[in-house]
């Protein structure tokens, strides 16, 4: 192939380190020469997982290509112009690690391993060329996840930064003491929670989880957090607050996520504490001097899947000397080394075991991610972990 044609495409200029303009070295511009042009037809494997890498590399000159893994799940974005594939094959005998599969006729630039080894041993520095791309690409693919890793740290403290938590000026009130934590599974989590004043005399606490997890998820997680607080701090009746923040993140909502929650006013004065369910796990209640137990309640429809529904606000006392535990599913949910999964029951036991230590919420919470800790054991934490402990000491 015509090397000035194909040093147009910046992909090559960055992969080999040369300009739009002026002379092409030799060794790189002997292996752009010996490429042959192909057309693979839409619907046509460009390589396949498993397959050896006899037919070499691949620069993709336009068309767009899916990539898909060996269970045959789609993995990683579509590639297009200038996107390489199959590069390493020139260089090792082992298998293809993944399938391309063309979208649309795709027009390659194509080296066999074959005719590269012929090539270089006629010619040393179409090796050296070749090493130096390598080289280069991997230099700009450590720089580009130093700086996601950078960035993706400075979005994890910004998201820790939403949540509370100190909660000393919660737990000055008279007969309240509260403590929340949650735990993501990777760097940015979707489970939040909330605690504010809606004025002198109405707490309100909530718990979500959203669907998925990373980045998405902690934007969605974001405008969920800001439109509760906003509507409920309002005064609205807590019915109201479902359907208007539901309404507002269905709104352009195209990647369909949703977010599950359990908001909950308590009034400080009557012990009366409103609540909407929406789509969450069923906290547990356990009142004075008695056991804990899964409170019933009536479940309405998550936040972000449809607009227009409407949502029934519930009620129950909270009196002094009441306890309230909410989580996410991430606790039961949790599994051990044999993928046991943990369960309400086991939450239950768990929550009435640590009882005694009820009034020290500090204390009583840690307890609780050490007993998952302790079941979990070795197994990696698949959810995000949050719990949010309101007792009325």
């Amino acid at each position: 192939m015509d090397a000035q044609v194909l040093r147009k495409l910046s992909t090559i200029r960055d992969f080999f380190g040369i300009s739009e303009e002026g002379e092409i070295p030799e060794g790189v511009r002997l292996f752009l020469e010996a490429m042959q042009e192909i057309t693979i037809t839409a619907g046509d494997d460009i390589v396949v997982c498993g397959a050896d890498c006899e037919d070499g590399m691949y620069i993709i000159l336009n068309g767009t290509c899916d990539v898909f893994n060996a269970n045959g799940d789609r993995i990683n974005a579509s590639l297009g112009e200038g996107d390489f594939i199959g590069e390493l094959g020139l260089m090792n005998d082992a298998q293809r690690g993944a399938t391309v599969r063309a979208v649309t006729d795709v027009r390659c630039a194509n080296i066999s391993k074959k005719l590269f080894d012929e090539i270089g041993q006629s010619n040393r520095k179409i090796y050296g060329s070749f090493m130096t791309m390598l080289y280069n690409k991997t230099t700009n693919l450590v720089r580009k996840q130093q700086r996601i890793e950078s960035e993706l740290e400075i979005a994890t403290r910004i998201q820790d930064g939403i949540l509370e938590h100190d909660f000393t000026e919660f737990n000055k009130l008279d007969h309240i003491k509260i403590k929340a934590c949650a735990r993501p599974a990777k760097e940015m989590g979707g489970d939040f929670y909330d605690v504010f004043m809606v004025d002198d005399t109405h707490l309100c606490f909530l718990i979500a989880d959203v669907s998925g997890k990373g980045v998405p998820a902690a934007m969605f997680m974001s405008m969920a957090k800001v439109h509760i607080k906003n509507y409920t701090t309002l005064g609205l009746p807590l019915a109201e607050v479902a359907s208007r923040t539901n309404d507002q993140l269905c709104y352009k909502n195209k990647e369909g996520m949703f977010v599950t929650v359990f908001l909950c006013v308590l009034d400080l004065e009557t012990n009366e504490m409103k609540f909407i369910n929406a789509g969450h796990d069923l906290p547990f209640i356990c009142k004075k001097d008695g056991e804990w137990e899964m409170i019933t309640a009536k479940r309405n429809l998550v936040f972000g899947l449809m607009g227009g529904v409407p949502y029934r606000e519930q009620s129950m006392e909270l009196a002094p000397g009441d306890s309230f535990y909410l989580y996410t599913d991430g606790v039961n949910e949790a599994i051990n080394e044999a993928e046991e999964l943990y369960g309400v029951e086991r939450l239950r036991d768990a929550l009435n075991k640590f009882n005694a230590d009820a009034e020290d919420v500090d204390k009583f919470v840690d307890d609780m991610y050490n007993e998952l800790d302790t079941y979990a054991g070795k197994a990696e934490q698949a959810d995000d972990i949050t719990m949010v402990y309101v007792t009325r000491a």
